[in-house]
């Protein structure tokens, strides 16, 4: 039973954002769009992860994925989480292409494809700080201290794995492909003796585990060194994907290639959201739309209904993530 669903990347939001108002010349918008891929692969190796899973009876395991947990000294994310009455499974995904070497001795994964070879963390020196963080949280949250097992999870049907002979006997198990999930999942529930998690505990662990998740919020701009003057301001046709569109009676017009729309506020208001926050004024939404009169704004903010705190020209307007839930992708 999935408990905590997957989701799409709050991060990959912030980064769509960005991507779509940056100035073309900024220095960082090569490694921005690196990042923004990653994130995407990301996501879409967990989401592939979930249908293997279904496979697993749901009275027994329950499924909670990208967890982010503090365990007194620093945040660790988990991909997936695996509870069952035995032990907790550990799922670190990888969704990478092509031929995938294990320096064993070194601690790196080495990546070939085509001419190319790229050098990768060790994926198991990975799992198993997760499994030891996990544990020490187990203990600061006073749970009890289950057998936690870890587990390499190869996404893509095109990662080919390549591990010595020795390797395969060590690892046979903890690296393996998607496809192998339902097979392995069970004999290891089998290895297992003695439940640690009655239905009470496990109840208050899956729901410590949701109180305690801290999903990452850093400021976007911050990380990648973008300056409020590198953000391109105005309305976006979606016809020509120029920010020449303006205000005219009920609809915007563009005045380059003329398309006309009448509902473009949200999802403009969501790039402001995930660039600079929830918290937005009048006078930041004029210049961030490039709107001229005061009470055009005014009435715009108005028609959204917003929570509002303070008053004048100190009034301020409060977005949340929920106005912008139809304009989210990868749902």
């Amino acid at each position: 039973m999935i408990v905590k669903p997957i989701e799409y990347p709050y991060r990959a939001l912030q980064l769509e954002a960005l991507l779509s108002r940056i100035k073309a010349n900024h220095p960082n918008i090569s490694l921005i769009n690196q990042d923004y891929q990653w994130k995407l692969a990301g996501y879409r190796g967990e989401k592939a992860v979930d249908f293997p899973l279904s496979f697993l009876p749901d009275e027994e395991y329950f499924i909670l994925h990208d967890l982010r947990l503090w365990d007194g000294k620093h945040f660790f994310q988990i991909d997936v989480l695996v509870l069952h009455a035995k032990y907790a499974l550990i799922i670190e995904v990888k969704n990478i292409v092509g031929e995938l070497y294990f320096d064993t001795d070194l601690h790196q994964m080495i990546r070939i494809k085509g001419e190319e070879k790229e050098a990768f963390p060790d994926p198991i020196l990975q799992v198993n700080r997760l499994t030891r963080q996990l544990k020490t949280w187990l203990a600061v949250h006073h749970f009890p201290d289950i057998p936690i097992y870890p587990l390499v999870v190869f996404s893509n049907t095109k990662s080919i794995l390549r591990l010595t002979p020795t390797q395969i006997q060590t690892f046979k198990n903890t690296l393996i492909h998607k496809e192998y999930l339902p097979e392995l999942i069970p004999k290891l529930t089998a290895s297992y003796q003695t439940p640690f998690l009655p239905s009470n505990e496990k109840k208050k662990l899956i729901k410590g585990l949701k109180r305690q998740h801290t999903p990452l919020d850093t400021g976007i701009l911050h990380k990648y060194q973008v300056d409020k003057k590198d953000i391109i301001t105005g309305i976006k046709c979606e016809g020509c994907n120029q920010f020449l569109m303006k205000k005219h009676m009920q609809h915007w017009y563009c005045t380059g290639c003329k398309q006309k729309e009448r509902q473009l506020l949200i999802p403009n208001l969501k790039d402001y959201y995930f660039l600079f926050g929830e918290q937005i004024t009048n006078s930041q939404l004029r210049e961030f739309l490039q709107i001229e009169s005061i009470y055009t704004s005014s009435r715009m903010l108005a028609k959204l209904n917003l929570k509002v705190t303070g008053t004048g020209k100190k009034t301020v307007h409060h977005l949340s993530l929920n106005l912008f839930k139809s304009e989210i992708g990868g749902n």
